[in-house]
């Protein structure tokens, strides 16, 4: 599930590029076996599943990873091996692309420090940011602070640059802000926007000792790929992240420390100056990928019945999570470069589809419609795998009668859940309290169909959503969402509960009468927002 605030790390990961590289090598298996698995829903089944999919050779599943490329290629080689038919738009891929920055040659940062001339390697010393401007700059160096200029009283007029000339000249910058609750004068872009207005030819940006120090002393690189909002290479001016050691060598001749500079700052306030006999060349570099780095996983199902065969239920579930947890982890600075393993977001979602797909496939009560299972990535960035499909369908939408949306089933507490998207058709509470019969699941009834999940982009387009979801928890997008963290015997009720409500929807008479729930008096319980659109700002700070 994505996350409906944007996360405080940035993404390191593995390159779009190289995952790129890797892909014909990845093609869906034949020799792909279901020994060992049962046509019927089992518990057994469901945790085998759920373990394949969230263990650490699989690294946290990145959207655009290597990982994410294997855990689609054993997707689809085991829908190969049910007997399902692909309807991608490569077999059973659905190819699309995760725009990205591509890392070009040429980026050198080279300072003069007195009579010493020292060269910084990228990626391991500094990294361009995503937005730079493409480009080559040289000139002396001033310390900004912060790099923040505002005329707000509650700051006191606070302003870094002022009493200094940067025109022509480079800026080294902290990070965040000098301790204020307000972040928007600590993001990225706008440091990026008010050194340009000062006339500043490029920015140098490092850690502030403050946030280190929330690290457990751990100088986390921001690193290239991390998006920002604006395409790659698209700033006005060269902006780079430079390492702490970088920077403490550069303020070697104000003879003093990053530490002291700050704790002036958060002290006294701006203490901005030029640093003497030292002067910096920077060149960066960057592109932004043209070529496909994510796909969907895409299995048809044709119906028993030749006169409804035609139309389809869609059955969906993501299977990206956030890697290692660079992009998108709530587990603060300590957990970047750990696997999230994402057992429950979205192993069990993933793992429930899986499994009701093997169950229809072995021809137990096949459905009149057809059913189309379709395993999306891109979701954890904003939708992007269900944004693609809908945009893109290979069934047609108008052929679509309901789409069923499985993320993050495997939490339940005292056999209950969310029942979100029953006020997109008329009767379908009904429908569905009609099928828990049978299961017992306690309810929380949702009508809306917008959440931050792929049913939203089914319901945006006018179709009938339901969305199975058992709840945040305090596990979530951190790296101690693991398998044996899930509930398996509340999750295979749910998992059955998918099933009935498929083929119940799957063999009426008549298809669902799509309806929209009036807006939500309040907001959503189970920290769902009814937003699934993630802002850009936090990532920018």
């Amino acid at each position: 599930m994505i996350r409906t605030r944007t996360p405080r790390g940035l993404r390191l990961g593995l390159l779009a590029l190289g995952a790129f590289l890797l892909w014909p090598s990845l093609p869906a298996r034949s020799s792909e076996s279901l020994e060992g698995y049962a046509p019927e829903i089992r518990e057994r089944d469901l945790r085998t599943r759920v373990a394949h999919l969230a263990s650490d050779a699989m690294k946290g599943r990145d959207t655009i990873s290597p990982e994410a490329l294997v855990a689609s290629d054993w997707i689809a080689g085991q829908w190969q091996a049910m007997g399902l038919s692909p309807k991608g738009t490569d077999g059973f891929f659905q190819p699309f692309i995760v725009p990205q920055p591509v890392l070009k040659p040429g980026n050198e940062l080279v300072a003069t420090i007195g009579s010493d001339t020292q060269s910084f390697l990228v990626e391991k010393d500094w990294n361009p940011f995503s937005v730079t401007g493409t480009g080559s700059v040289e000139g002396e160096v001033v310390f900004a602070g912060y790099g923040i200029t505002t005329t707000e009283p509650r700051f006191q007029g606070y302003d870094d640059y002022k009493g200094v000339d940067v025109k022509g000249k480079i800026v080294l910058i902290f990070r965040k802000n000098p301790g204020w609750r307000e972040a928007r004068h600590a993001s990225f872009m706008a440091k990026l926007a008010n050194a340009r207005k000062q006339g500043a030819a490029a920015v140098l940006l490092c850690n502030n000792p403050e946030t280190v120090k929330q690290a457990r002393g751990q100088d986390v690189l921001g690193h290239w790929s991390a998006a920002l909002g604006a395409p790659a290479g698209s700033g006005p001016i060269p902006y780079a992240f430079i390492s702490q050691d970088v920077a403490r060598r550069l303020i070697a001749p104000l003879g003093t420390s990053l530490e002291a500079l700050e704790a002036g700052l958060r002290g006294k306030g701006p203490r901005s100056q030029r640093i003497p006999n030292v002067s910096v060349k920077v060149r960066t570099a960057l592109a932004t990928t043209t070529e496909a780095n994510a796909r969907n996983v895409v299995g048809f199902l044709p119906g028993s019945d030749p006169d409804l065969a035609e139309e389809v239920v869609v059955l969906g579930a993501h299977y990206d999570h956030v890697g290692l947890g660079f992009f998108g982890s709530t587990g603060g600075a300590s957990a970047a470069g750990k696997i999230h393993n994402g057992a429950d977001d979205n192993g069990s979602g993933t793992a429930t589809l899986m499994e009701v797909a093997e169950y229809f496939a072995s021809g137990q009560n096949r459905p009149r419609r057809s059913l189309l299972f379709i395993a999306f990535s891109g979701e954890e960035r904003g939708l992007l795998g269900s944004k693609h499909y809908v945009d893109n369908p290979t069934i047609p939408l108008a052929d679509t009668v309901a789409m069923l949306n499985m993320d993050m089933v495997g939490r339940s507490r005292n056999n209950s859940m969310s029942m979100g998207g029953v006020g997109t058709a008329k009767g379908l509470k009904d429908l569905v309290a009609k099928q828990n019969e049978k299961h017992g699941i306690t309810m929380q009834w949702d009508p809306q169909g917008t959440a931050p999940t792929d049913s939203t982009s089914f319901f945006r387009k006018g179709l009938p959503v339901l969305f199975f979801f058992t709840g945040l928890h305090e596990d979530y997008h951190k790296p101690t969402d693991d398998v044996d963290l899930v509930n398996f015997k509340d999750m295979t009720r749910i998992a059955r509960l998918v099933r009935d409500v498929a083929r119940e929807i799957g063999d009426r008479d008549e298809r669902l009468q799509f309806t929209r729930p009036p807006p939500p008096k309040r907001p959503p319980t189970l920290g769902v927002r009814p937003s699934a659109e993630p802002s850009p700002e936090g990532v920018l700070i």
